[in-house]
């Protein structure tokens, strides 16, 4: 019989997949885990077994290369609190923007990953507010399916830091946001959604094509929606699935 692996995670820090976020410091407390309700902090157990059997690994942090932990190909099964998204390659396929991912979000909510993706996660990571799930953000990434390098914020960003960068997004919490192609929310612009916004389940803007004239081209952000003549929701709009598995290369050029 295996010995149950269980791994508690520090803080891991990638260079070139590092979150970036321009906030004031006392603002930016926001996203320290809580102490006094660890309960309400993101987490992810994955499991080499499928109804949850087998070694674990725990997952509170960013994982750039499981094989670190001895579970690279190995995950079958998932519990998560909060919004995790898995990678077939390591560094959230940052090398490999055809590579296949799976997203999963839930309270204490467990599933078999799909036959797709069983046995291929390389790394994994969470979005939005380390500490509340549901919390308002937006959280952008500079490849197509949350691929590579990222960027969130939850306040209004003048500017962003990777500008005319993002090709997909996932917006968290309740609230709706404003994309603009110029600083200072100016020049074109869009509005983006939660997946529920009375569940506050996030919503998930998979590909440039999701983002429309705005792939590519965001360069400010606000909460809350200032574009009434220009909305577009999320792929997984009013869906109640709380996971989704992708197999890119079917859907982008290597």
């Amino acid at each position: 019989m295996k010995m149950l692996l269980f791994i508690t995670l520090s803080v891991l820090f990638a260079l070139s997949c590092s979150r970036v976020h321009f906030n004031a410091p006392s603002a930016a407390a926001k996203f320290e885990p809580s102490v006094e309700n660890p309960k309400e902090n993101q987490f992810m157990d994955g499991y080499n077994y499928s109804n949850g059997g087998g070694d674990r690994v725990r997952a509170v942090d960013y994982i750039p290369n499981l094989a670190e932990y001895n579970m690279d190909n190995t995950i079958s099964y998932v519990c998560v609190t909060g919004i995790w998204l898995l990678y077939a390659d390591a560094n959230y396929n940052v090398a490999n923007n055809a590579g296949s991912n799976y997203w999963v979000f839930g309270d204490n909510f467990c599933t078999d990953v799909p036959a797709g993706f069983d046995n291929m996660a390389s790394s994994l990571r969470y979005t939005g507010a380390p500490d509340q799930w549901t919390g308002d953000t937006i959280n952008l990434y500079l490849s197509p399916f949350f691929a590579g390098g990222e960027e969130y914020t939850y306040d209004d960003l003048p500017q962003l830091n990777y500008n005319d960068a993002a090709k997909s997004l996932i917006v968290t919490g309740c609230n709706a946001w404003t994309l603009y192609a110029r600083s200072n929310y100016g020049g074109v612009c869009m509005c983006v959604f939660p997946g529920d916004s009375t569940k506050c389940f996030p919503g998930f803007y998979t590909t440039e094509e999701s983002l429309g004239d705005l792939a590519g081209q965001i360069s400010s952000v606000r909460k809350g929606c200032y574009c009434d003549n220009n909305k577009a929701y999320p792929d997984n709009y009013g869906s109640l699935t709380q996971h989704n598995f992708e197999m890119q290369k079917a859907k982008i050029p290597v």
